[in-house]
C-alpha cells in the first residue's frame, strides 16, 4: 500500500511538471526538475564555443536508427556546438540527459508520444535538416544522448558522452 501511495504522489508531481505549457499538448521539462543529476548547462550568449561534433542520424534498411558517432569524450568545463544532420526519412530528437532522467522520460514519452520538448537540453531535428545545440559541460560525468521518439531509443538512438577532467601534458623524459 505505501509503495502505491509513493508511486501515485510521483506520478501526479511528474504530470504537473509536464504539462506546463500552451495548449493541450505535454511539454517535457526534465533538465530542470528538482533532484535532477547535473549535466551541464545550456551554453549562454557569452560562452565561446570550444569544440563543435557533428553528429549524424542514420536510418537503416534493416531497421536501425543511429547517431554518428555513438560515444564522445569531453573535456569538463568545455562548451560544445552539437550539429545534429537528420538525414532520415523520420524526424528525430537529441535529448541529453543522466542515465537515470533518460529512462524517466522514456516512460512518460511512451504514455505521451505527442510531447513536445519544451527544454534547453533537447532539439527536434525534422527529417533532411540540421539543428544545433550548445551545452556547457560544467560537470565531470557521464551522460546519454537519445532519441525518445517511440521505438527510435530501442532501434538503436542512443550514444554517450564522457565528461572527464583535463588531462595534463605528459612530461617528456
Amino acid at each position: 500500500m505505501i509503495l502505491t501511495f509513493g508511486v501515485a504522489i510521483g506520478l501526479s508531481v511528474v504530470t504537473a511538471e509536464a504539462k506546463s505549457g500552451a495548449g493541450d499538448r505535454p511539454h517535457a521539462k526534465a533538465y530542470d526538475h528538482p533532484g535532477h543529476v547535473p549535466i551541464g548547462k545550456p551554453a549562454g550568449s557569452g560562452d565561446t564555443i570550444n569544440r563543435t561534433i557533428e553528429v549524424n542520424i542514420k536510418e537503416t534498411e534493416s531497421g536501425y536508427m543511429l547517431f554518428e558517432p555513438d560515444v564522445v569524450h569531453i573535456e569538463h568545463d568545455s562548451v560544445v556546438r552539437f550539429v545534429i544532420n537528420n538525414s532520415g526519412a523520420l524526424e528525430h530528437e537529441f535529448f541529453l540527459g543522466s542515465f537515470d532522467e533518460i529512462a524517466k522520460h522514456q516512460q512518460w514519452m511512451r504514455q505521451h508520444p505527442d510531447m513536445e520538448h519544451d527544454n534547453p537540453n533537447a532539439v527536434s531535428v525534422p527529417r533532411g535538416e540540421t539543428a544545433t545545440l550548445d551545452w556547457n559541460f560544467s560537470q565531470i560525468t557521464n551522460l546519454e544522448f537519445v532519441c525518445l521518439l517511440p521505438g527510435h531509443r530501442e532501434a538503436g538512438m542512443f550514444g554517450v558522452i564522457i565528461v572527464h577532467d583535463h588531462l595534463a601534458p605528459k612530461s617528456k623524459g
